[in-house]
């Protein structure tokens, strides 16, 4: 039997899906719910949708992507 991991909010641990708005941590990389972020301006790396902060951070998806295959 195949698990599939899903990426989740660091913050509410609930699993992040397309569309909805993220921020991207710049210290950990990690990805959280916008609504649930705790971080100020300067430390947010990027914002926007779910979908659009993985196609501009593919070391992060790769990264991701890794982690659950090994």
């Amino acid at each position: 039997m195949e698990k599939k991991v899903r990426p989740h909010c660091s913050v509410c641990m609930k699993e992040i899906k397309m569309g909805q708005e993220v921020v991207m941590d710049g210290t950990f990389k990690g990805i959280m719910h916008a609504n649930c972020s705790y971080l100020s301006a300067i430390k947010i790396e990027d914002k926007g949708l779910f979908e659009v902060i993985i196609g501009r951070n593919q070391s992060w998806f790769k990264q991701f992507n890794h982690l659950i295959t090994h």
